[in-house]
């Protein structure tokens, strides 16, 4: 771990089982992994490896059977100490977390509210969360000030992640499917979490689209830590500069992108990179 920041993120010995008529269902099995202040760190693996599970569980909306997951605080005034994440029915028990960690969903225009237009998408989890504009960390109660601040920052994150001033006030069906996934990237940075998870963020998009969102989260990359799940190998090399991969339940490797991609040393491994596609010579 020496040459890493602070971990920000940490999920222990992590054990999720499924109950189903045959019994119960291992899909998560004794998972370590960190994400360090100023990683990207991809998370890779087949389908049914357990990638959704423990993005479900790192989200905090599925507790784990065994095992832990801490994460810091946002806010300067927190420092790096972490502190033990679990779901609760209280949504208020979380908030702490809900600005810590943000999520960046595999179909961003799916997640968006058809009623609302880009700008709010961003801002209105903002004053939810209890934050005001740039700056600040400071509690509102959601009135016309903080509604104010919160449009503002939602502006800056929009124009961050490439959505012009002209597309603000557009719904999600005005919006293409790569302007959508920048409007989803746009609302996970605007609480100035500490990591963004990105779920296939690139999922479905064509080569032009796909661009454009691997360039959101490049930019976002500028000021939080990442953790990417994704199959998209090609994204993975550009973003990602450590990669875990989870076979049955179990992280098998996780080394510098470099090295997994050009000597992978596991068989889940070398599947993964021997499916993608290459031009012929």
């Amino acid at each position: 771990m020496s040459g890493r920041g602070e971990a920000l993120l940490r999920a222990r010995g992590v054990v999720r089982r499924y109950r189903g008529p045959g019994g119960a269902r291992t899909v998560l099995d004794g998972v370590d992994l960190d994400v360090h202040r100023g990683e990207a760190v991809a998370l890779v693996g087949s389908s049914g490896a357990g990638k959704s599970t423990l993005l479900r569980v790192l989200l905090a909306l599925e507790a784990p059977d065994a095992g832990t997951v801490c994460a810091a605080a946002a806010g300067d005034d927190d420092g790096d100490l972490l502190r033990p994440v679990r779901p609760h029915r209280r949504t208020s028990a979380l908030r702490w977390y809900r600005r810590a960690v943000q999520l960046v969903p595999q179909d961003g225009a799916a997640s968006l509210d058809p009623r609302t237009t880009a700008l709010q998408a961003v801002a209105q989890p903002l004053v939810r969360l209890g934050l005001c504009g740039p700056g600040t960390t400071r509690r509102t109660t959601g009135g016309p000030a903080s509604s104010t601040a919160a449009a503002e920052r939602a502006a800056e994150c929009l124009e961050a992640v490439g959505v012009e001033a002209a597309l603000h006030a557009h719904r999600p069906c005005q919006l293409s499917g790569g302007q959508a996934q920048r409007v989803a990237v746009a609302r996970a940075l605007a609480p100035r979490p500490r990591v963004l998870l990105a779920d296939e963020p690139v999922s479905g998009l064509d080569a032009p689209l796909r661009e454009h969102v691997v360039e959101a989260l490049a930019r976002a990359r500028e000021s939080t830590a990442l953790l990417l799940v994704s199959h998209d190998l090609t994204a993975v090399a550009a973003l990602c500069g450590r990669t875990a991969v989870l076979h049955a339940g179990r992280l098998v490797e996780d080394r510098p992108t470099h090295d997994v991609l050009t000597d992978p040393r596991h068989a889940a491994t070398r599947s993964l990179v021997d499916a993608v596609p290459r031009l012929p010579a």
